[in-house]
């Protein structure tokens, strides 16, 4: 007994072994039908001319596109989740998370849409969107302090260093291994940074534990890069450098 079971290609009813021709439509066992065919056609010339048409975008209407749909998507998510919240709580409680981190979000993507070759701008913007971001949150959980203790500091350090290595980037004569290892030494410092401001807001004292460790070993990496990045820049092959 054959398990696979015989369909219509035009209306799909289910067919016997036996049969020759469908008994709804009169369409022959094996014969495709025009009419998926022509549909199949038009939706792939549908899909390569969307296809097409993008690809002929420049880049900044690529990234005005991104934009608009991210506005679309963002502040439909805003007022779907407020709408849920409304009807289920008669007041807007847990959707306030998500409407200000939504917004937050859309307020990054503008400023990094709009103003990318403008880099202090962006980096500004986006520090203070983000600051913002965690004020509001920290006021949602009944105003506990660390947004503006703990969530702002560590903000500030991380956006201060991104602006110091791309002052380093740009500045540099050379791109290649010596901005990975600037990116590590960053980390490390990072590290620092955050393990001080976390023992500041919980006892009271800046100290520095399990930062030390990873500050350490960030300097035999950013070292060993920077080292690769000199032997390069003196016309040494890489293949050869590695010896592959």
């Amino acid at each position: 007994m054959n398990s696979e079971m015989n369909y219509c290609n035009k209306c799909g009813v289910e067919l016997d072994d036996n049969m020759n021709f469908c008994p709804l439509c009169g369409l022959s066992i094996g014969e495709k039908s025009e009419e998926s065919e022509s549909s199949i056609s038009v939706q792939s010339m549908e899909k390569d001319k969307i296809i097409d048409d993008f690809e002929k975008l420049s880049q900044v209407q690529k990234r005005k596109l991104f934009w608009e749909l991210s506005n679309i998507i963002l502040l439909s998510g805003i007022l779907v989740t407020i709408t849920i919240n409304l009807f289920l709580n008669k007041s807007i409680t847990w959707s306030s998370y998500s409407t200000v981190t939504s917004l937050a979000v859309l307020a990054n993507i503008s400023i990094f849409t709009f103003w990318r070759h403008r880099m202090l701008v962006m980096v500004l913007g986006s520090l203070v969107s983000t600051s913002l971001l965690l004020i509001l949150l920290d006021l949602f959980s009944t105003n506990v302090g660390w947004g503006i203790k703990l969530g702002i500091p560590i903000l500030l350090s991380f956006y201060l260093l991104l602006l110091l290595v791309i002052g380093l980037i740009r500045i540099s004569k050379q791109v290649g291994f010596n901005i990975l290892a600037i990116a590590f030494l960053a980390i490390g410092i990072f590290s620092i940074c955050v393990d001080g401001f976390v023992s500041l807001y919980f006892i009271h004292q800046f100290q520095i534990r399990w930062s030390i460790i990873v500050s350490i070993s960030m300097i035999p990496i950013s070292g060993l890069l920077f080292y690769v990045h000199y032997r390069l820049k003196k016309g040494v092959d890489l293949k050869r450098f590695f010896h592959i």
